[in-house]
């Protein structure tokens, strides 16, 4: 152990004590050197930002009324650089040198570029017959200049100053007064008085002067004490500052600095340093610290106010919890280590782990180490949550920041459905894909493949379902799957097929010109549609008959002419999705020569069907005007099952029938089939037989099935 004592002027200035482990001769020179740093004070940093100074020129404040005094504005120890600016009683003078000169009474200021205002100088230029002049500035441990002058300077006997209306001095012969080391209480009013020759010199006349404020000015600011912290633990460092200010025209004034606690010196100092830094405090070194301040040549010293500073132990500090995995992100079922530390403390730590919303405590341990580990093995779902850890070697626990653990659940298996059923799907359709997976930690990104390739992404931010819509065309058709992946784990969806049916394109009739007794073939084809498709062959709006062609396929219908077999004949083209009918095409029956006779003598038969005609049609009118006050009826003209070479039609709806307008044609010609099971009861009169030819005119025949025959939307017409 050593005991180091510091004297100063055979006083005892401080006393300490340190235990060292090694006496060897290196350890005696640390420990003379940790010593000397005790007393070697450094010194820095006793002015503040420098404001420009005013200095005057006669030297004095108060002037007769005439004269001028010359006014300089500059830095101290600096060029002048930048604008000047001149303030007069506050305001902005327009002159920008550094020189001015002031025969006005009023307070003066100047500013350097960006520089604060410098501190007022107040000057006085007065009528009076007497004035007193003091000198300027004035700062503690200065000299103060008072002086008694008369205008015309005539010689002045029996002088007297008065300070505050109280008489200091006076003299009979001397008009001035010099006070040295002036102190702040030498500041106050004064004026002075004195006895000048008349006009006859036998006579004396008493003048007095007016009262003039003098001021002494600090030579540097009462100190102040500040540590970097008043309750430093055991083993840290701590810097003291003793922070004064000089003004800006004693800048170059060296300061000493001196430090204490419990009024013993602990550091001295010789140089212009206004700090202590002290490497390590320990319990003994707490105490009242303060500060001194002393002006080398001019002995002014001033003392701070004591500042009390306490030394801890070594409490536990900078806790902290820390998770393995980082981050907190844990998956269903994997172990969980949380690691509890301290950055500092001593003795036996007792670690805790705790969870937000429970008062249990999860795991204890008590070690003399500054780390600590509790495990849980396998995490469950209930298991996530906010955790905290606390640690504590005195009566003050730390607690730590807690850190929240998510669980990271795996997504389940996909959902892919469509919004629409299959039989619905056809071009121009819309249908929402969805994809739902039940379970799973948000976020969720969702893809939707088409057969195989990546059409959509979708992420689902809170977890459930993502859709989009899509707008069917042909190329949609296919496969379709979709992928939930929520970082976890990735899960794909059953695999689902979309057809997609193109409705059939308005088909083509055309018709072979032939004579009575020839076969015609009519033949009906469209372009576009989704197959089978089912065409159906119509003269007069009566079917003739149908049948089931691929795309690229037509398909005919071949008969045997008759005279009454001329007329309107159409086909229309149907897939499930809508019937499209086709153009009407007229085509007239042309009758050879030998059978006109055979014709006429039948003229007066055709006439009586003329009549029946007519009739049919008043009963047509009539039935229309009953259809649209809402009531419906047809006339049915039984027939016996199709027989080759009947001139019987089946049963007739009497309801005009339109063959080229599409917007009747669903009216007309609507299919009455359920998917492709399509039921048709056509009228076959004459039908030798039926074929369906694709595109390249490849023909199979196909005998045309005995179908009955059934009620169909037609016309009422009749040959005179």
């Amino acid at each position: 152990m050593y005991t180091f004592l510091f004297q100063g002027s055979g006083v005892n200035l401080f006393a300490t004590e340190r235990t060292f482990p090694s006496q060897s001769l290196l350890d005696l020179l640390l420990t003379l050197l940790w010593a000397s740093m005790l007393v070697i004070a450094p010194v820095c940093g006793q002015s503040a930002t420098l404001k420009p100074m005013i200095s005057l020129e006669p030297p004095w404040t108060t002037h007769f009324k005439g004269e001028a005094v010359s006014l300089k504005c500059a830095r101290f120890h600096s060029d002048v650089t930048g604008e000047i600016q001149w303030y007069f009683n506050k305001k902005l003078l327009e002159k920008t040198s550094s020189y001015i000169k002031a025969e006005k009474s009023g307070q003066y200021q100047c500013r350097i570029q960006d520089s604060p205002l410098s501190n007022p100088v107040s000057l006085y230029f007065l009528r009076d017959e007497l004035i007193l002049q003091a000198s300027y500035p004035v700062f503690e441990g200065d000299s103060l200049v008072l002086r008694c002058l008369e205008k015309e300077r005539a010689k002045l006997t029996e002088v007297t100053f008065y300070k505050n209306q109280m008489p200091l001095t006076s003299s009979k012969k001397g008009s001035d007064l010099s006070i040295t080391k002036a102190t702040l209480s030498n500041s106050g009013q004064y004026h002075c008085s004195a006895k000048r020759s008349s006009f006859w010199s036998f006579v004396l006349s008493k003048i007095e002067a007016e009262t003039v404020a003098v001021r002494v000015q600090e030579l540097f600011s009462l100190p102040i004490l500040r540590s970097t912290t008043l309750q430093p633990s055991e083993g840290t460092p701590v810097i003291l500052s003793c922070e004064t200010q000089l003004p800006p025209e004693k800048a170059n004034i060296q300061l000493h600095f001196f430090f204490f606690r419990d009024s013993r010196i602990i550091l001295s100092g010789q140089k212009r340093d206004s700090t202590l830094q002290l490497t390590k405090v320990w319990k003994e070194d707490s105490g009242s610290y303060f500060c001194e301040a002393k002006a080398v040549t001019s002995r002014i010293w001033k003392m701070s106010h004591p500042v009390r500073i306490e030394v801890r132990r070594v409490p536990v500090s900078g806790i902290q919890l820390e998770t393995q995995p980082p981050g907190g992100q844990v998956t269903e079922g994997q172990t969980l280590v949380l690691l509890c530390s301290v950055a500092g403390g001593t003795g036996d730590i007792t670690f805790s782990w705790h969870k937000e919303g429970s008062e249990a405590i999860l795991k204890k341990k008590t070690q003399r180490s500054l780390v600590a580990e509790f495990e849980i093995s396998t995490m469950r779902e209930s298991e996530a949550g906010k955790y905290y850890c606390a640690a504590d070697n005195t009566d003050n626990p730390l607690r730590s920041r807690p850190v929240s653990i998510s669980m990271n659940i795996p997504v389940s298996p996909p959902l892919l459905t469509f919004s629409v059923p299959e039989t619905q799907m056809f071009v121009g359709k819309v249908v929402e894909l969805q994809c739902d997976s039940q379970r799973g930690s948000a976020p969720i990104l969702y893809r939707f493949y088409h057969e195989g390739k990546i059409m959509k992404n979708s992420s689902a931010p809170f977890g459930g379902a993502a859709s989009f819509n899509l707008s069917l065309t042909e190329q949609h058709a296919g496969s379709y799957f979709c992928e939930a992946d929520n970082g976890v784990g990735v899960q794909f969806s059953k695999v689902l097929t979309l057809s997609v049916k193109v409705p059939v394109s308005r088909p083509f009739l055309t018709i072979r010109k032939a004579t009575i007794g020839d076969m015609v073939e009519l033949r009906c084809e469209a372009e576009t549609g989704t197959t089978p498709i089912l065409y159906r062959f119509f003269h007069q709006g009566i079917i003739l008959g149908s049948g089931w062609a691929h795309l690229g396929e037509a398909a005919f219908l071949n008969l045997s002419l008759t005279a009454e077999d001329s007329g309107i004949y159409s086909c229309d083209a149907d897939n499930g999705i809508g019937p499209q009918l086709s153009e009407g095409v007229k085509f007239p029956v042309t009758v050879p020569t030998g059978k006109r006779r055979g014709l006429l003598a039948g003229g007066v038969s055709l006439g009586l069907l003329g009549f029946l005609g007519l009739t049919g049609v008043a009963l047509l009118l009539y039935f229309r005007t009953r259809r649209r006050s809402g009531q419906s009826f047809a006339l049915v003209l039984p027939r016996s099952p199709a027989i080759p070479g009947s001139q019987e039609r089946s049963q007739v709806e009497l309801e005009p029938t339109y063959f080229n307008d599409p917007g009747q044609q669903s009216r007309i010609h609507s299919p009455a089939f359920a998917d492709l099971g399509l039921t048709v009861n056509p009228v076959i009169r004459d039908v030798v037989y039926a074929e369906v030819q694709n595109s390249q005119q490849k023909k199979r025949r196909y005998r045309q099935p005995h179908i009955d025959a059934t009620t169909h939307p037609g016309f009422l017409c009749c040959v005179l």
